[in-house]
């Protein structure tokens, strides 16, 4: 059934799509209270070096990977409500665990347990989620619905971070418990309001989950394999740039959770117009721009003294972001089968949480070992140029696919 929604003038939307955006926007504000200050709790509270709290998000960062893998494999098998549900409530007990621990028993590695259950989660609901949109949209729609669900997870990112700032400031334990709270009431909206978009087809015997993986597309697997490296280079945003920020910059909490709410108010602004501009244009070159642009906000960081720069270059990052995040969805989505979306998206982020919070222990060694700025950004915007130069090939590879296609 479609809805009849017309929020921002939007038209023929699924009404799930709806449910999604109210409940990624709650969510988005939960999970950004806390979720751009771990590294720096873990190095300004805990007197961890930034190299071993990069290591804890690392390893959580592993367990969302895995979490992404089974929970796209989950979702081929078993539906994509049950897999979001179920994950995102299991999730909010771990904000609500985390609350405790570092209240009352503080220990690094009591926090990265959690941590990593907690990425487990939040891995697993986003393939079966992103599974859903592309059930009940259109292939044209598409990249304009995954730009949708971001402008509502940094709309959400948009308050998430200033609040949590300003909470932070007074107490570690009421920022988790808030960010706890708020995550539970998007999860009930999931549970009660969104209706299942895909009943897998019986089989007798399922293949092994080494088959399926296995069986996925070589051009699927080289786009991952160049993805990785601008995916590290991207992940300082939430480790390297805040502590850098704190650290190096010696600016506020509170001015750090404006410019990440910058961050969020651009993607509401921006990125619908963006992903329609996108739709008419060859998705690698795309990424390749897009890439670039992450590179120059990235680079520019040496140059910045005050929060001012530190916005600008925060709005370069962004318009990188703007570009590459749902392009990389389509092109995901448009590799796979209908009966293997779940997968491929599980295997796409599997690719990107590893990637992502690889980029806390290699911004983490990185920045304890590069004490000059230019160095460190410039080390840094190395590895985006690298996927740049491997989106190239794959740019001429589909434009000689689609000149062969128009000659028949």
């Amino acid at each position: 059934m479609r809805g009849t929604s017309d929020l921002f003038g939007f038209k023929g939307y699924d009404r799930r799509v709806w449910v999604l955006f109210y409940s990624r926007l709650i969510d988005g504000v939960g999970f950004s209270i806390v979720g751009p200050f771990l590294a720096l709790f873990m190095y300004d509270t805990m007197d961890a070096p930034l190299a071993l709290a990069g290591l804890v998000l690392t390893v959580a960062g592993v367990a969302g990977a895995v979490g992404s893998l089974v929970g796209g494999l989950a979702a081929d098998r078993f539906g994509r409500w049950g897999v979001m549900t179920y994950s995102m409530l299991l999730r909010t007990s771990t904000f609500l665990a985390l609350a405790f621990v570092i209240s009352y028993w503080p220990n690094l590695w009591g926090i990265a347990g959690l941590l990593s259950v907690n990425y487990f989660f939040g891995g697993a609901f986003e393939p079966a989620n992103n599974a859903m949109v592309a059930d009940v949209v259109e292939p044209a729609k598409r990249l304009e619905a995954f730009g949708l669900l971001r402008v509502a997870w940094n709309l959400g990112f948009a308050f998430g971070p200033m609040v949590g700032g300003i909470i932070m400031s007074y107490s570690y334990f009421a920022s988790f418990l808030a960010s706890a709270m708020i995550s539970l009431f998007a999860a009930l909206i999931v549970a009660y309001y969104l209706k299942e978009s895909y009943i897998p087809r019986p089989m007798e015997r399922r293949p092994s989950v080494w088959r399926e993986i296995s069986s996925v597309r070589p051009l699927f697997l080289a786009f991952c394999i160049i993805l990785i490296l601008m995916i590290v280079m991207s992940g300082q945003f939430g480790t390297t740039f805040t502590v850098y920020s704190s650290d190096r910059l010696l600016l506020s909490t509170t001015v750090i959770g404006l410019v990440f709410g910058l961050n969020g108010l651009m993607v509401v602004l921006f990125q619908i117009p963006i992903a329609r501009w996108l739709g008419k244009r060859n998705m690698y070159l795309g990424m390749a721009g897009g890439t670039l642009l992450y590179c120059l906000g990235y680079l520019s960081l040496a140059a910045v003294t005050d929060g001012f720069g530190l916005a600008l270059a925060m709005v370069v990052i962004t318009l990188g972001e703007l570009v590459v995040v749902p392009i990389s969805m389509d092109l995901t989505v448009a590799m796979s089968g209908e009966e293997e979306r779940g997968k491929y998206l599980g295997i796409y982020g599997l690719i990107t949480s590893f990637g992502w919070f690889s980029a806390s222990l290699v911004g983490g060694v990185l920045y304890d070992s590069l004490t000059d700025n230019w160095l460190l950004w410039s080390a840094v915007s190395a590895l985006g140029l690298l996927t740049v130069l491997g989106m190239v090939p794959l740019w001429s590879r589909d434009r000689r696919s689609r000149a062969a296609m128009v000659q028949k």
